[in-house]
């Protein structure tokens, strides 16, 4: 039994809480009754033991007290903070947007997107405005619709200025997504006082006869489903028009929010929703958001004025002035005067960019630029060993990395830690061999940083030019750079810069034959679906080894040929000249091939250390030697595209993959080198896709955790495509089409894990200047100045933080070994990086697997940071009493008795204390 009242608790609640009770300990109950007419689902419980992870939603934050930071609280729902500026007497409104923290917002989509209202801008605009004693909106408008993602947020500010010889103030609105580095200007215009604007005199109509007088009442009863079917998607909070009239061309309404949201209208000058909901009155109208199949938005506002604040119920008068305009007059139920519009203008949109939500270029496009770097005025490395490649241009891809990687192995398993290797090369940009040497060595830098320099030169060392380059060489390792090219005597450094693309009409022929490898592959099909329903390709060929006989192909073939195309699917080695060839000879002279797109590909990952020759066969026969088949094949056809389908691996290194990196470095070099030769070819270098393929299916949770660390954010479909499309009208021979995680960039740039070529798309923390007095403590210096006691506590906080943020916030105890927790080799490599950055000290690449659990770890960097320890541990062993083999015996009995005997409390005590507690 359980009892069912308790003293200051809600009967219903706590009796459901008792039945609970009951349930969980075995008495069958019958929710059904207590569910209603609902019929909710039944949810499986995951069969893995709970790692006290929170899972349940959060409440959405508060804005905090910011006044410590120097800014005055905003006081409003939508911004957090404002700034008074005292040069122009202008003000800066802050603030973060998210469906999260104004769930509200979700209630105002148009065409299947989340849009900020227009009045939200408006509101904005005015709060602003007050605080610079310009509460009139002169005029605003919107230059671009302002779109909530489905998670995340947005950063809006609003900006007012200095007066004007009008006595306004200009207002700008600007917002940037959080995983984004651009911001966007959303709306510009002025506000202006009472004194200077002739708006603001308030309502010139007598609201206090109500209903208006001679007004034909109209009905509003399926009027949302209207406006749902032509793309306005009004949520409740937004379905504010409860009552419309009309006579002649005014039109007049009642509007209201919602009971449980009115209370919330005291926080706003006027909430936006009800605003807005007084703008549906339009629709009524033969002018704005008639019924003439047009999507509407607001445009430009002008004389917008608020009277009083705070209102949950509006009467409204709308008249029209002129095409797609109209005024605005908004009084209480009392008939006062709270808001009038001067002039509000409406623009017709494209549904389909709004579906397309924002642009899926702007942060998924990117291209390898060379930049300048200053020259040192001393030099480094003249005492490292250097491995030159600069007369191997015309080497075999396999020999060539084959040779190199031996090198770096030997360099990282027999050479000292402190020892780095120079890798010189001669035009990686454009020579596919060479260029293989910088993926693999891309993947062997982010694997053992500070190990080995990569550089380029435009020449053979020998000559004179290349003289001056190499000359140049011991200066430019002074910069500190792990990647450089020394190209016409300049020193530059690669990094990775958003590119903005022309667009054109598409490439390809409708008419002709597209002819797609590891067509039966997840991009491969999605790829061909797209070519059918974008650019109306009407004849596909797709082969991959296994072609008609790949699991689902039948079901692939019904689907694309129900889209009106002929489509043939075929077995065919790509890798052989005379499959290609005799597959070619069987298509028909009346679709002559016009373009072939390359997406095959395979994995065979493994670190730098255990990397083979095997591992760098398997890449290369899918990615360099398939594009060098394919291309000798068809480069009499005239075709209109040949894409490579890369990966940015080869740019940026993934860990894992230095033979991945390298095929895929080589294809980017490929299409330069085709480029020259006036073959349309593009190399696109794909980022990770959110559908998984062959080569990702096998990615879990913590994989997907490390990429998103490491900067990478997955793909839809949608976005890949938009991407293909953006590649083939693109003149670029490579391109990095990967959408990328800002934040996580952000973070690694803060705790200096950002790779080197990555720092060009986000701002560089700035290091403060220390005095020798006040220059912060390393941390060896914090531990050594740590109670002893303390030491292997702080450092044993570290270790396991750092661990578990590896295998994506899974915790992990003291005493667990590593490998039982899902650690694997590259794992290992991320967090000995992780912990060499954190404490300053070379570790081993070993090291996970010579200290395998969090407390040996922690107790081997204690030896590290505090060498004193060490001795002291080495001391008291020294001087310990030998005990004979049956007191030893004895005692370990012993022990094992009072650890049988140990609740877990006692357990977890036991071993806290084993570590130094």
């Amino acid at each position: 039994t359980t009892g069912t009242l308790r003293r200051g608790e809600d009967t219903t609640t706590r009796f459901l809480t008792s039945l609970a009770t009951l349930h969980v300990r075995g008495t069958p109950v019958d929710w059904q009754p207590a569910y209603g007419d609902a019929q909710p689902a039944r949810v499986e419980l995951p069969t893995y033991p709970f790692q006290r992870t929170r899972y349940w939603l959060e409440r959405a934050g508060k804005a905090g007290d910011v006044s410590g930071a120097g800014i005055d609280p905003a006081e409003h729902p939508l911004l957090g903070a404002l700034v008074e500026l005292p040069d122009s007497g202008g003000v800066l409104a802050t603030g973060r947007l998210s469906l999260k923290s104004h769930p509200w917002l979700a209630d105002h989509a148009v065409s299947g997107t989340v849009l900020v209202p227009g009045a939200a801008l408006v509101e904005l605009a005015v709060r602003a405005g007050d605080q610079a004693g310009t509460g009139l909106l002169d005029e605003l408008v919107i230059e671009a619709p302002l779109i909530l993602p489905a998670s995340g947020a947005v950063r809006v500010q609003v900006a007012i200025g200095g007066l004007d010889s009008f006595g306004r103030r200009p207002v700008t609105v600007h917002a940037r997504a959080e995983d984004s580095e651009s911001w966007v200007r959303h709306a510009t215009g002025f506000t202006a006082s009472t004194a200077t604007s002739a708006a603001g005199s308030g309502s010139a109509y007598d609201f206090g006869v109500w209903p208006p007088q001679g007004a034909e009442a109209l009905s509003v009863d399926d009027f949302y489903d209207l406006r749902y079917a032509a793309g306005y998607e009004y949520g409740p909070v937004f379905q504010g028009l409860r009552k419309v009239w009309r006579r002649g061309e005014e039109l007049f309404a009642e509007v209201a929010l919602p009971d449980d949201v009115a209370g919330e209208a005291a926080a706003f000058g006027l909430h936006p929703a009800l605003l807005d909901a007084a703008l549906h009155t339009a629709a009524f109208g033969s002018g704005p958001q008639g019924a003439d199949g047009r999507t509407l938005l607001p445009f430009a506002w002008n004389g917008v004025a608020l009277h009083a604040t705070g209102a949950a119920r509006l009467r409204i008068r709308i008249a029209p002035q002129g095409a797609d305009t109209v005024t605005v007059e908004a009084a209480d139920t009392a008939g006062a005067p709270v808001a009038t519009v001067d002039g509000l203008t409406f623009r017709a949109v494209d549904p389909s960019q709004l579906a397309a939500g924002d642009d899926p270029l702007k942060d998924s496009v990117f291209r390898v630029e060379w930049q300048p770097v200053a020259v040192p005025d001393t030099t480094a490395g003249t005492d490292w060993p250097l491995l030159d490649l600069t007369g191997r241009t015309d080497e075999d891809i396999r020999t060539l990395t084959g040779d190199v990687l031996t090198a770096v192995q030997e360099l990282l398993t027999t050479d000292p830690d402190d020892t780095r290797l120079i890798v010189l090369t001669r035009d990686a940009t454009t020579n596919p061999a060479q260029a293989a040497v910088w993926g693999l060595i891309r993947t062997a830098q982010n694997e053992h940083p500070d190990r080995i320099v990569l550089v380029d030169t435009d020449t053979d060392t020998d000559t004179d030019t290349g003289t001056q380059s190499r000359d140049l060489l011991h200066t430019a390792l002074a910069t500190g750079e792990p990647q450089l090219a020394l190209h016409n005597g300049h020193i530059t450094v690669p990094r990775l810069t958003r590119t903005t693309l022309t667009t054109t009409d598409s490439p390809l022929d409708p008419n002709g034959t597209v002819l797609i490898t590891g067509g039966t592959g997840t991009l491969g099909a999605l790829t061909a679906h797209h070519l059918i329903t974008h650019h109306h390709i009407t004849h596909l060929h797709l082969i991959s080894r296994r072609g008609p006989a790949t699991p689902g192909t039948q079901d692939l073939h019904r689907e694309l040929t129900a889209l009106g195309a002929h489509v043939t699917i075929s077995a065919v080695d790509a890798t052989n000249p005379d499959q290609i060839t005799a597959l070619l000879n069987t298509l028909h002279p009346d679709h002559p091939l016009t373009a072939v797109i390359h997406t095959a590909g395979v994995l065979d990952d493994a670190t730098i250390t255990a990397q083979t020759s095997r591992h760098l066969d398997t890449a290369y026969r899918a990615k360099t030697d398939a594009a060098h088949v394919l291309h000798e094949a068809t480069k009499h056809h005239n075709l209109a595209a040949f894409v490579l389908f890369s990966s940015a691996a080869g740019t940026l290194g993934n860990p894992g993959q230095a033979n991945y990196a390298a095929a895929n470095a080589a294809l980017d070099a490929y299409a330069h080198h085709l480029r020259t030769q006036g073959t349309p070819a593009t190399s696109l270098a794909w980022g990770l896709w959110a559908d998984a393929s062959g080569m990702t299916g096998h990615l879990d949770s913590g994989d997907q955790s490390r990429m998103s660390r490491q900067g990478a954010a997955a793909l839809s479909a949608e976005e890949g495509m938009a991407l293909l499309d953006a590649g083939l009208r693109s003149s670029e021979a490579a391109l990095v089409t990967s959408k990328m995680n800002f934040p996580a960039l952000r973070a690694a740039a803060v705790d200096g894990r950002l790779p080197v070529i990555l720092r060009g798309l986000v701002r560089l923390p700035r290091k403060a200047a220390h005095t020798a007095a006040d220059a912060p403590e390393s941390l060896a210096d914090q531990i050594a100045a740590l109670p002893e006691a303390d030491r292997q506590r702080r450092l044993l906080d570290l270790v396991r933080g750092h661990a578990s943020t590896v295998l994506g916030d899974v915790p992990i105890r003291s005493a667990q070994p590593f490998k039982d927790v899902g650690f694997d080799s590259l794992t290992a490599v991320e967090l000995r990086n992780r912990l060499a950055t954190a404490t300053g000290i070379r570790l081993p690449a070993t090291l996970i697997f010579d200290y395998p659990t969090p407390a040996a770890l922690a107790r081997h960097l204690q030896s590290e940071l505090v060498p004193e320890d060490a001795a002291e541990d080495v001391t008291a062993v020294a001087g310990a009493p030998v005990r004979s083999a049956a007191e030893a015996e004895a005692a370990t009995a012993e022990e094992l008795g009072r650890i049988a005997a140990m609740d877990a409390d006692d357990l977890v005590a036991r071993a806290l204390g084993a570590i130094g507690n």
